[in-house]
């Protein structure tokens, strides 16, 4: 039997190499491809009319037929895109991933600085130490200074325009999701230990279906840049690669 192929649904934020390094995990031989999201220019461009159908329906095509058994992994708002391409033979793995609702309303302005730190800390590997209380974008480049993720000298202007950027992506992932009617079918969730919807323990996927929870470590980015995060994520995708390893389980 040819060897499960690994597809994985990126939205981008996170540079795609990223899964590189989870990939050197992974069984010998494991096919491994990215789909990246932000090659759509519809998705890249913020369409307010896109859909998540329409982004399955293209992934689709790029995805063709295959002979080998696949397993789908969604990152984020690749999560509900996964979805909308299950079928009966492929396995969706959702990596903190909101289900639709999960979030009662459009992430605010304290979400959105939360959220900012998590990635300016995933991108150089370092982790923020911050007083919630006193989260702001200067408090956030103070933090970022001190833990060595960003320069002294960076300014303030290109801070915020950084997190103009990141809010765009935030607010359309929320949309896609929240316009998106999720497909029933069984699916796997990983949520992280720093989760973006802490709150919930499924990020609300188990009011569609039947829904199986594992956690990680890290937080909704660093799950996929941390070392060790890295390494015990590809640990929980093996048991659907490897069947020695899922049997000795």
């Amino acid at each position: 039997m040819p060897a499960t192929e690994l597809c994985v649904i990126h939205p981008g934020a996170l540079s795609a190499s990223c899964w590189a390094r989870l990939a050197s995990h992974l069984p010998a031989g494991t096919p491994v491809r990215v789909l990246e999201l932000e090659t759509i220019t519809r998705f890249w461009g913020n369409d307010p009319g896109l859909t998540v159908e329409e982004l399955a329906d293209r992934l689709r095509g790029r995805l063709g037929s295959s002979r080998a058994p696949r397993v789908l992994v969604g990152w984020g708002v690749g999560g509900v895109v996964a979805d909308a391409l299950a079928t009966p033979a492929r396995r969706v793995i959702v990596l903190d991933g909101a289900a639709p609702g999960a979030l009662h309303a459009e992430p605010g302005e304290a979400q959105r600085l939360r959220s900012f730190a998590m990635y300016v800390g995933a991108r150089r590997g370092r982790v923020l130490n911050l007083d919630a209380e006193r989260l702001s974008l200067a408090h956030i480049a103070e933090g970022a200074v001190a833990a060595g993720a960003l320069r002294e000298d960076t300014a303030l202007a290109t801070i915020e325009r950084c997190f103009e950027q990141h809010s765009a992506r935030v607010l359309r992932d929320h949309r896609l999701t929240a316009s998106y009617t999720p497909s029933g079918s069984p699916l796997t969730v990983v949520k992280a230990a720093r989760s973006l919807v802490a709150d919930s323990r499924a990020l609300g996927w188990d009011r569609f279906g039947p829904v199986e929870v594992l956690g990680s470590g890290g937080d909704h980015y660093s799950m996929l840049t941390d070392d060790s995060a890295a390494v015990h994520l590809a640990m929980l995708l093996r048991r659907w690669l490897a069947p020695a390893y899922s049997s000795a389980a």
